[in-house]
């Protein structure tokens, strides 16, 4: 991530703008958010509205709400990056839809115009911890700063997670956690499903982040295989990053 860049953020429903500018407020250091998606009409749209402005307010940044106006294919957004100069992209994740949104954030994190954040939004409310996936991938440190950037900016405690197969590899793993993030917890899981594991730590925490898998096929969105049973089965607030190539 880079400072001083501005954040866009691209928001699928207006019920979860409100979440969607939360995490991009806390997750860099730029001073100015542009929030674009469907039009904030009547008064649930003002309310929204209002709720954002109420959010810019107290993190000291401004945001600038482009409601009605957002980009529909991966060039749009290439584009709006571009003019803007974005350090980074958070993008509205719903693996249950079919169809455009789908499809744009899947290109998106498969050739991301900067520093990219698709979030599957859950419920403010239901935020109770932040757990970090760690891995050794080129991602991970994003998917790190974004979760101790939330933990400080929601008051929550903050967790590494890693998931090993067998005991030789604890003492690397929690190396890793370590290096990754130093100021965090660090759990080491030996012989769990990779699956099960995520899916229990999300339910627990409300607020999962991890880094996108480079080893594996673009097949599936977010973590690919992984990121799409975790959206599909975990009620909580899921945010996948990859970093700018």
């Amino acid at each position: 991530m880079t400072p001083g860049r501005t954040t866009v953020v691209l928001y699928r429903t207006i019920h979860s703008a409100p979440l969607m500018v939360s995490i991009a407020l806390a997750s860099l250091e730029a001073r100015v958010v542009h929030a674009h998606g469907p039009a904030l009409h009547g008064e649930q749209g003002e309310d929204v509205a209002s709720t954002i402005e109420a959010l810019a307010e107290a993190h000291d940044k401004e945001v600038r709400l482009w409601d009605g106006d957002a980009p529909v294919d991966a060039a749009g957004v290439d584009r709006l990056a571009a003019e803007v100069t974005a350090g980074l992209l958070v993008v509205e994740w719903q693996p249950r839809m079919v169809g455009g949104e789908q499809d744009l954030a899947r290109q998106v994190l498969e050739a991301p115009p900067c520093d990219v954040l698709l979030v599957r939004p859950g419920s403010l409310a239901r935020l109770e911890s932040v757990t970090v996936g760690v891995g050794p991938g080129p991602n991970a440190p994003l998917a790190a700063a974004v979760g101790q950037r939330l933990g400080l900016a929601f008051d929550l405690d903050v967790q590494a997670l890693r998931g090993v197969d067998d005991e030789s590899e604890v003492e690397n793993a929690q190396y890793l956690c370590a290096e990754l993030m130093p100021d965090a917890e660090a759990r080491v899981e030996v012989g769990r499903d990779v699956v099960n594991l995520l899916v229990e730590a999300a339910d627990a925490s409300g607020l999962l982040a991890l880094g996108a898998s480079e080893d594996l096929p673009l097949d599936r969105l977010g973590v690919r295989t992984v990121g799409t049973r975790l959206a599909y089965r975990a009620d909580a607030t899921i945010i996948v990053g990859r970093s700018e190539p």
